[in-house]
């Protein structure tokens, strides 16, 4: 099986697409799948429309000898990509980690709703045609291939059928740094400087004895500060799968988070997390407080955290991929 991975990004860019389509170039080849690699850092140089032109005759080229077509977003990627392979006339299988027209939306269209509000209202022209790219794209691949349920009920809002959507949950890395909490009391969260990650609200927060660490960070700072935190933070309105939970829980952190989107596949309120509403300053107030003051608290926590993260560890992503992939290669 030859696999041609559409990707948004690739090292040495930092983040999730980049991260996902490396571990597949490298794990791959071990399980007898041959592999090519198609940013679109490559092409992303050139003015916008002429670069997507440019990538789709690179998918062309690179795409005639390979089986599938695999793509890391329905927009940017995905569109290019699945017209190549209908005129090459290749299987299509797309992996689809949020809703690329609400992030838009929300940064550069002025949406102020969360994405499950977002779901099922009409906007402006920029904004719905987004919305018709990405679901064109999904409807017509071969397969999609969502990290969480709460994304596969977003998809089934799209139209597409749930027979043709595949949930695997992406493998969790261990951070290198071990556990070694600091002196002072740090309250960290980390990820995209995004509106819907809420570090605003955090750093709004007066909390005695503590300091607040908030943004994104290279990959050592941002492991330096995890494995010497207090507690790990997440004032989220949307997730579709918390890689960063499950790397705190990994190491054993005291973390508060919200239930938005797939965080309810992962925290268990009480059990693994404190759960607090979104953007509520006196009940992260009052979380962050309960939990610092807690010993007994904090350990049960980091238990049951440790517990969560090995059930996820335990998965064998690369290998439910490569079920899916040969299952679309073989269909008629």
């Amino acid at each position: 099986m030859k696999i041609l991975i559409a990707t948004g990004s690739y090292p040495p860019d930092v983040g999730g697409p980049a991260t996902y389509s490396a571990l597949l170039i490298k794990e791959f080849p071990k399980r007898g799948v041959q592999a090519k690699i198609l940013s679109f850092g490559w092409v992303r140089g050139y003015p916008k429309i002429l670069r997507h032109f440019i990538y789709f005759l690179r998918v062309i080229k690179l795409g005639r000898d390979c089986d599938i077509i695999y793509a890391q977003d329905p927009v940017s990627v995905g569109l290019p990509a699945i017209l190549a392979s209908k005129l090459l006339g290749k299987k299509f299988v797309i992996k689809i980690v949020g809703d690329y027209a609400w992030e838009q939306g929300i940064q550069r269209f002025g949406v102020k709703e969360l994405l499950d509000e977002f779901l099922d209202k009409k906007y402006g022209f920029a904004v719905e045609f987004l919305k018709k790219i990405e679901r064109y794209v999904a409807r017509n691949s071969n397969a999609v291939i969502v990290p969480s349920n709460y994304l596969a009920q977003v998809l089934g809002k799209w139209g597409v059928g749930l027979g043709k959507i595949s949930v695997i949950y992406n493998t969790v890395f261990v951070p290198a740094s071990p556990r070694n909490r600091a002196k002072e009391n740090i309250l960290f969260s980390a990820g995209r400087n995004v509106p819907w990650k809420g570090f605003a609200i955090l750093l709004e927060l007066n909390i005695p004895n503590a300091k607040i660490i908030t943004g994104n960070f290279p990959k050592e700072e941002y492991e330096k500060f995890l494995s010497s935190c207090a507690i790990f933070l997440l004032n989220t309105g949307y997730e579709g799968f918390s890689h960063q939970i499950l790397e705190a829980m990994s190491l054993g952190l005291p973390i508060i988070t919200t239930n938005a989107g797939g965080n309810k596949e992962i925290v268990e309120n009480e059990k693994n997390a404190l759960v607090v509403e979104y953007n509520n300053k006196e009940a992260w107030t009052h979380a962050i407080t309960r939990l610092l003051g807690d010993e007994n608290l904090q350990k049960k926590l980091s238990e049951g955290a440790r517990a969560t993260a090995q059930k996820f560890l335990q998965k064998d992503m690369v290998g439910e991929t490569i079920k899916v992939l040969e299952n679309i290669l073989h269909a008629k």
